[in-house]
Order: C-alpha cells, then structure tokens, then sequence
C-alpha cells in the first residue's frame, strides 16, 4: 500500500484542556504494520468488533448475512453471521458490539430483541444465534458490555446519563449530563460514542454534536468520574429548555482506549483528506486520514498521519495495536503500532 506523506499545518485544538503550552505535540506518518484484509465488498463496512483472535466487521447493506467473521491470525474470512428480515431469528435494523469471549451482541433498533452470535458455534458448524431476555436498552442512544450479563448505555431522559444494567438484571444510574442546564429533551444533546477498556476498566464517552469528553474509572461497584473536557466556544444554545446547535463543530469520528493511550479518530482543521475512491458510490471525501493520541490525562501527544483514510477503529485495550478499516481503493482491515 502506497503511504502519502502530508505537510501539516498548526493544529488548532477542539478542546482547552488539549493546550498543552510547551508541550512537544509528534507528528509522523505510519505505514500499516500488516494487512488483515485487503478487500472488503461491500456498500460501505460498519463496526469493526474485536473478539480475541477473530475481527467481526459489520455489512449493514448486506440484505442476508451482516456479519462477517475474520481469523486474524489466518488473515482471511472464515465465516458469516447475522440474518436481516422479521423472523424469530432475524434483525430488522441491527447493532452489533463486542461481547464476553467469542460473542457479539446485536440489538435492534426498531424491535425489542437482542440477541449473542457465538463464533464458536459458527466453526462448529452450529446456530450461531442465542435469543436474549429483553434488556430495558430499547430508548439507549449507544451501548457497551463491561461483564458476563453487565451492560452500560447512554440514557436519553434520565437526570444521570449512563444507565448500568447488572447481572441480576437491576438498574442503576450514574454520570453527569453533558449539558448542565436543564432541557425539555436530552435526547440530541445525549448523542454520542461509548468505549471501554476492561483491563483498565475505563470507560469513555465523546459527544456526538458538540466538543464534550469525559473518562470514567470503575472502582469497585462504582464508576468514578476522571475528568471533563469541554470546549470554550459555545455551539449551542438554550431557549426555553430547548437545545439549538448553531455551528457544526468537530468531534472524534470515533474513540478508543489502548493500553497506554486515549486515540480519536478525526480529521486535523483545514487539512484535505486525500480520498482514495473505491468501487462504491458513496461520498468519503470527509473520511479522516488523522489518529490523535492523548495519554490518560487528555494531553495531546501525537498526531498521527495513516497514511490512507480510515472509517473504523478498533483495539483490544491491553496493547497499543489499533485495526483499522481503511480505504486503499477498496476497503481493507490493516493493523497499525502506536
């Protein structure tokens, strides 16, 4: 794969906290460290999930199968998961996230149904499917699984923002709202991504329409809140308890927590991002081609250049290996070391 070095300009940071004054910021270009996949056919790939040695990437335009299962180690495909249609066994408009062990949970956005995929089951050549109690997720604006039956999701009502569901199936509420003023619905301003980190059992949440990012700490039976970071420019405002966004402002595409690093995904201020085109007919002219890496304080420490636009990121969070769906004139999964 070719890799394109660009000059960059000034980084104008999103959020205050990211002004590191004296601060020596790294900018380099990576190649990829290998090639998981070099072609994926489909529309436009979703999730990237990671399942131990397994990467699961999401087809959502795929009208049968849209998961598709690939041994990392083999470097190709070796399985497909997932039916779209209104059967017992099937999704209408499916989520999928990363599970407990050689699993992935899907949810449906417009049926109360959840549902486990087992990739062993897969290789054994047995249902892959394993029907889910209901869980209360069916309002949850994003979603992750920290433990065996223990999930968090982003609330769009509540005064508190994460809703904990726990293994004997009770509720709990906690985490500040990123909007303090109150609203007649928290739904738009609630939008955003979640990620967690089970061996350092942080979890992270970035706002969706406006600079906010907070990071959480569990501790014992508790999730402590590490740190804010907002921005000082207003992109919204408040009028009669409802919310208006008045600028579009620029957020992470995605977020994840590695062993040593906070990585964004997201495009550098007033940088062209050379799109490679593939054989789809979408737009991804504004895909970004940038990783920015802050360590666990949100200090700003690199940014990095991948050399081709990345969609999706991913890690295991015990290492500082990120997989990447990237656009290399097709899409493709590569692996990069930060």
């Amino acid at each position: 794969m070719k890799t394109k070095i660009l000059l960059y300009s000034l980084c104008l940071l999103t959020f205050i906290a990211c002004k590191s004054g004296s601060t020596k910021i790294e900018r380099l270009t990576l190649s990829p460290s290998s090639t998981i996949q070099d072609s994926l056919f489909t529309q436009l790939p979703g999730s990237l999930i990671l399942c131990n040695n397994y990467l699961v990437w999401e087809d959502p335009f795929n009208p049968n199968y849209f998961l598709h299962v690939v041994d990392i180690n083999a470097k190709k495909e070796i399985g497909t998961m997932g039916l779209i249609g209104r059967g017992p066994k099937e999704f209408i408009t499916p989520l999928s996230i990363s599970s407990i062990g050689n699993k992935i949970f899907t949810y449906d956005l417009n049926q109360n149904k959840q549902a486990y995929y087992s990739i062993d089951s897969m290789l054994a050549n047995k249902d892959p499917f394993i029907l889910l109690p209901p869980l209360p997720i069916e309002d949850c604006l994003d979603i992750v699984q920290i433990a065996e039956g223990e999930f968090i999701s982003t609330h769009p009502q509540n005064e508190q923002l994460f809703q904990w569901i726990h293994q004997d199936s009770t509720v709990s509420f906690f985490g500040k709202s990123p909007i303090k003023e109150k609203l007649k619905d928290y739904y738009n301003s609630r939008q955003g991504t979640l990620f967690y980190n089970p061996y350092n059992q942080k979890l992270i949440y970035s706002a969706s329409l406006f600079p906010y990012i907070a990071l959480y700490e569990k501790k014992g039976n508790n999730f402590q809140l590490k740190w804010e970071k907002v921005s000082s420019k207003n992109f919204y405002e408040i009028k009669n308890g409802n919310i208006h966004f008045i600028e579009e402002a620029q957020v992470p595409h995605e977020i994840i927590l590695t062993k040593d690093y906070i990585i964004t995904l997201e495009k550098e201020e007033n940088t062209p991002t050379p799109t490679k085109r593939t054989a789809g007919i979408r737009d991804l002219s504004q895909v970004p081609n940038t990783i920015f890496v802050y360590d666990y304080d949100f200090n700003l420490k690199k940014i990095i250049d991948m050399g081709m636009p990345i969609l999706r990121i991913e890690t295991k969070g015990n290492s500082n290996t990120i997989y990447a769906v990237g656009i290399d004139l097709d899409f493709c999964i590569v692996t990069y070391e930060i």
